[in-house]
């Protein structure tokens, strides 16, 4: 995440508001949206908007959302502090926890970023809609485990070119691929055992006619120290300076580990064992079942295959030449 707005809030933490101004600051790349704490000192934005008609506040379990509110601020600007008074829209965080303190910074900082200098209601609602979506998951159940996700991110954070990585990650965590763009896929498998075993749905080992498909495997083993999910996700957003691609990291990370958000910070994996032990496999060699041995009425059908006898691909044994999405990644 951007280190100086996470600074700029910590910094204002220590504020007090004045009667009824609120503390904030501008953003680095904005003199027009704002960085603030609440009475709580949990973090606002206030995004500059023009006055419009009645909207409907929006309240989840972790953020508000509330539209066109006249608001008066008290701006630390360079330690003189100077009184603001405009209509905003505000989006606040209602969580003391650290780690969601930096994430929620960061993806709204994202969002605001991406906005024009002075956006339309329409424009802004569209953007916030995508907040209010991701937030939204928290509340519900994961809908994968967080030791595939780290071993996802961990692909992501050893690829050549991370930022191709992302833009062909999956939008849904239940889609059948990790990886597609289109034309070849790569899936990510991870295990915490000491046998190189995973388990496929039959579908994942059969792609289509003309894609090509590599299978990622690693051994992913909790520690009590170690590398966390925050941590990958820091050391890819160092390579990436696309802040779309960078919302889509978080926003997939959302809603993935759903209402488990607040437990991942404390879910630590051995990162130098998951090095040392990353390698790609080509599908044609991963022990399957025939699609046409498969019985009409017969569907979900999973197994596991055992890949320890298998010999992984390494560059230049396979030509990645043809394929962008295999190029990204380190083989």
């Amino acid at each position: 995440m951007d280190v100086s707005i996470y600074a700029t809030f910590s910094k204002l933490q220590h504020r007090n508001s004045v009667s009824e101004y609120l503390c904030v600051a501008s953003l680095p790349f904005s003199k027009n949206h704002k960085i603030g704490i609440s009475s709580d000192k949990y973090p606002m934005f206030f995004i500059e908007c023009e006055p419009t008609g009645f909207t409907i506040d929006t309240k989840l379990e972790f953020i508000s959302v509330l539209f066109n509110r006249q608001c008066q601020l008290l701006e630390d600007n360079e330690n003189t502090p100077r009184k603001v008074e405009n209509t905003y829209t505000i989006i606040e965080l209602k969580s003391g926890n650290d780690d969601l303190q930096q994430y929620f910074i960061e993806v709204v900082s994202l969002v605001i970023e991406t906005l024009p200098k002075n956006p339309t209601h329409l424009a802004l609602k569209t953007e916030i809609q995508k907040l209010i979506t991701l937030f939204s998951c928290f509340n519900k159940p994961p809908r994968k485990q967080i030791q595939g996700l780290w071993a996802e991110l961990f692909v992501i954070e050893q690829a050549k070119y991370p930022e191709y990585l992302i833009q062909s990650w999956h939008s849904s965590p239940d889609d059948k691929f990790d990886f597609n763009d289109g034309q070849d896929k790569i899936e990510v498998k991870s295990t915490a055992q000491s046998r190189r075993a995973h388990e496929f749905s039959i579908g994942q080992l059969n792609p289509n006619k003309n894609a090509n498909l590599l299978i990622a495997s690693v051994f992913v083993v909790n520690t009590g120290s170690g590398t966390n999910i925050f941590d990958l996700v820091k050391s890819i957003c160092s390579k990436v300076s696309n802040p779309t691609l960078k919302f889509k990291l978080n926003d997939i990370i959302g809603q993935t580990v759903g209402q488990d958000f607040e437990k991942i910070s404390s879910l630590y994996f051995d990162y130098q064992q998951a090095l040392d032990t990353l390698a790609f496999y080509d599908f044609r060699d991963i022990p399957t079942v025939n699609v046409s041995n498969v019985p009409d009425g017969v569907s979900n059908v999973r197994f596991i295959s055992d890949l320890s006898t298998i010999t992984s691909i390494k560059h230049p044994l396979f030509d990645v030449s043809k394929s962008p999405l295999f190029k990204s990644i380190q083989i």
